[in-house]
Order: structure tokens, then C-alpha cells, then sequence
């Protein structure tokens, strides 16, 4: 009994506009009356990939790795990607432990522990990429403090656009259900696929799992968090201020 109870805390189904989210038992029940999606069960934590694949893009970087862009200060990227490319930011940390973000066809990023890791590479307009995030923790029953946060570039202003921001941090900074929650509020507000409606980035397929957490020996501290979605780069270009009137459906 207790044991359905602690996966019972751990997982449950959410619908989000762009798509179910959600997670369930290990029997691979749902009822929302779709295919259940594979599912981690409690004790097997997923892989996270330890070294960065991904092919680095502009003069924010060198062969050791990339600086951070500071938001408002340091926006125009010098050298812009070629024509047919849009360039993207990853920012990522996992205080107490680590995380890797795997796109199809892009490669991996890795990063670990709370100091953020900035990535900047180029993407084909028009290309398609199934993406997922992982992360976990370093030490049993401390938990984890995922984020990822994706943007787009966008050369006329210049401008950065969001895609996905994953957080999830409870009052004790780590990720548990109610904040999981409280990210799925967020992610729920989207609009046509985008943070940004003036974003040419859409994401769909939205979707997270864990394999939960010893509820009586950490207060419900999740282990580890797997978000994935589908990425589409639109070919056209961006051209308005984020967040502008312009782009809203009338």
C-alpha cells in the first residue's frame, strides 16, 4: 500500500495546451486513454551523458566551451550564423547533481552541479529535432535543482527569443511535485507552440517523467527529472521585439 502511495506522489497525468504531460505508475497505466508513453520506474534513474558533443557557433566560444551572454548587456552576436542557420543558447545547471540535453541530429550538451553551463551553436531553418533534457542527483535523497532554458536568436534587433524554460525548484531549491507542478502552470500558458509568439521556434510534444523519490526519507525530493518535446525551426525570419502585439493572432 505504501509503495503505490509514494508512486502515486511521484507521478501523474497533466494536459498542457501543446500536448500531454505527464507521468505515471510503472505498471504503464494512464487515464487519459492515449498510449502510454515508456515510463521510469521507481529506483532507475536515467542515463546522463558527460561530455559535450554539440558543435559550438560564434565568438562567444572556443575549443574549451562557450561564455554566457549577459540578458540586456550583451546581446548581438559579432558572428552571426550564415544564411539558412539560426542560432540558439542553451543555459543549464543541476545544483546537486547533473543534466544533459540530447537533440537529434544537433548533439549533446552536459553540465553539473548549480554553476551555469551556456552553449551556442547553429541550426538549420526548416529542420525538425526530438530533444530531451535529464537530470539527476549526486547524492541519495538530496535532490536535484534542474534548469534548462533554450532561446532563439534573432539578428534584427538583436533580439533572443524563449523557446522552453525548464525550472523546477521547490522553497528548498530542489524539485519536488508541487513545484513540477507549478512549472506545468507556466508551460501551460504557452501559445501556438511558443514562450514568445514572436519566436520562429515551435515546440511540441511536451512531456516529463521521473522515477520519483523516497517520500518518507526526503519529504518527496524527486531523484531525477526527464522533460522531451519536439523542436521545429521555422524558415521564416524574426523580426519583431519579443513579446510584441505584432505577432499576436488577432
Amino acid at each position: 500500500m505504501k509503495r503505490n502511495m509514494r508512486r502515486a506522489l511521484a507521478c501523474g497525468v497533466m494536459l498542457l495546451g501543446m500536448g500531454v504531460v505527464g507521468c505515471a505508475s510503472s505498471t504503464g497505466q494512464s487515464g487519459s486513454g492515449e498510449k502510454p508513453k515508456q515510463l521510469l520506474v521507481p529506483g532507475a534513474s536515467p542515463d546522463v551523458a558527460v561530455e559535450t558533443s554539440v558543435t559550438f557557433a560564434g565568438a562567444r566560444c572556443d575549443t574549451h566551451g562557450c561564455r554566457c551572454r549577459v540578458p540586456g548587456k550583451d546581446e548581438a552576436e559579432t558572428s552571426p550564423p550564415s544564411e539558412g542557420s539560426k542560432r540558439f543558447e542553451v543555459r543549464m545547471s543541476a545544483g546537486g547533481g547533473s543534466a544533459s540535453l540530447d537533440m537529434t541530429g544537433l548533439g549533446k550538451v552536459a553540465s553539473s552541479g548549480p554553476t551555469e553551463t551556456c552553449v551556442y551553436f547553429d541550426v538549420p531553418a526548416g529542420s525538425q529535432h526530438d530533444v530531451r533534457f535529464v537530470a539527476r542527483e549526486s547524492a541519495v535523497g538530496r535532490g536535484i535543482a534542474p534548469v534548462l532554458k533554450v532561446a532563439e536568436y534573432g539578428p534584427k534587433g538583436p533580439y533572443w527569443y524563449d523557446v522552453v524554460n525548464v525550472l523546477c525548484d521547490a522553497p528548498d531549491g530542489k524539485c519536488d511535485r508541487a513545484a513540477l507542478d507549478q512549472w506545468a502552470i507556466m508551460a501551460r500558458q504557452r501559445q501556438r507552440g511558443r514562450i514568445d509568439p514572436c519566436g520562429s521556434s515551435v515546440v511540441t510534444r511536451l512531456a516529463w517523467e521521473t522515477s520519483g523519490g523516497q517520500v518518507e526519507r526526503d519529504g518527496g525530493l524527486f531523484r531525477d527529472l526527464t522533460v522531451s518535446f519536439a523542436m521545429d525551426v521555422k524558415k521564416f525570419a524574426t523580426q519583431f521585439a519579443p513579446g510584441s502585439t505584432e505577432c499576436v493572432p488577432k
